[in-house]
């Protein structure tokens, strides 16, 4: 059962103060015109971070090790499909691609975490 913390409410606020501090380094310091980085890849780790606490809150232990194992199977998964349609890994491209699909499955658990998170105070 969660426990109603103002730590958690932080964490519930973290992914928009993230974003939105990302998208202010990206655009202040041009780095997405001249290395390609964009605010998601910046956002990312800290995504992982904030999935630990939240599910450590959540549910009593960390989510981040199924979190990670998950991405190395997605990764596998990129890989195979790099070699079949282009018989060629470009590391590059792949790593690339690779960190962008995890900042969509981090954003998604972090979403599914805070939901399930208030469901469960609800339920109390």
């Amino acid at each position: 059962m969660p426990n109603f913390t103002v730590a958690l409410f932080f964490w519930y606020l973290f992914p928009v103060i993230v974003m939105i501090a990302s998208n202010l380094l990206v655009k202040k310091t041009n780095i997405d015109k001249k290395y390609g980085i964009k605010a998601p890849d910046i956002a990312t780790p800290f995504f992982f971070v904030g999935i630990h606490f939240v599910s450590k809150g959540t549910l009593g232990s960390s989510f981040l090790a199924y979190v990670f194992l998950m991405i190395f199977f997605i990764g596998m998964f990129v890989a195979i499909m790099f070699a079949y349609y282009f018989h060629d890994i470009n590391y590059k491209r792949y790593f690339k691609i690779l960190w962008r699909i995890s900042f969509l499955v981090t954003l998604m658990i972090y979403v599914v975490l805070i939901i399930g998170s208030i469901i469960l105070f609800l339920k109390r």
